[in-house]
């Protein structure tokens, strides 16, 4: 694996932890003022943005996840990302929409960054190309970076 690969990896990890971290407390924030119970409050952020990240695993996978797994992991990760949009603005405890978009960053850069995840992992077409004509264990010589 290359340095800059290596680094992107590294990066996407930081911003997803942080992202994940800023909705998060959102989230609770929003299930507590609508009356969920402490424990129940803080099960929300990974049912809504962990169903995001199961989404977009899924849709990286390459090989042995059906049509309609792949339907249902788009469906759940557009779903994920208008349930975390609508927690984080409805953290902000107004109608200013000045506020409110600030509080829509996090869900936006966890958005942002899953998308980049997802359409690194499918590369291009000549990558996908590649590695359905390469022999299984055979690694590349140069030709194509990693993704």
């Amino acid at each position: 694996m290359t340095t800059t690969a290596k680094l992107r990896i590294a990066l996407i990890v930081l911003v997803l932890a942080a992202t994940f971290y800023v909705s998060y407390s959102d989230i609770v924030s929003v299930a507590l003022r609508f009356g969920a119970p402490g424990r129940v409050a803080f099960a929300w952020p990974v049912c809504i943005d962990g169903m995001i990240l199961v989404s977009a695993l899924t849709l990286v996978t390459r090989t042995g996840v059906s049509r309609a797994t792949k339907t249902w992991a788009r469906f759940g990760r557009w779903f994920g990302f208008s349930g975390t949009i609508y927690c984080n603005g409805l953290a902000a405890h107004t109608d200013a929409v000045l506020v409110i978009t600030f509080y829509v960053i996090p869900a936006v850069a966890l958005i942002t960054v899953t998308e980049l995840l997802i359409h690194a992992a499918q590369g291009t077409a000549a990558s996908r190309r590649q590695a359905r004509t390469q022999p299984a264990g055979k690694a590349s010589r140069g030709k194509l970076r990693a993704v």
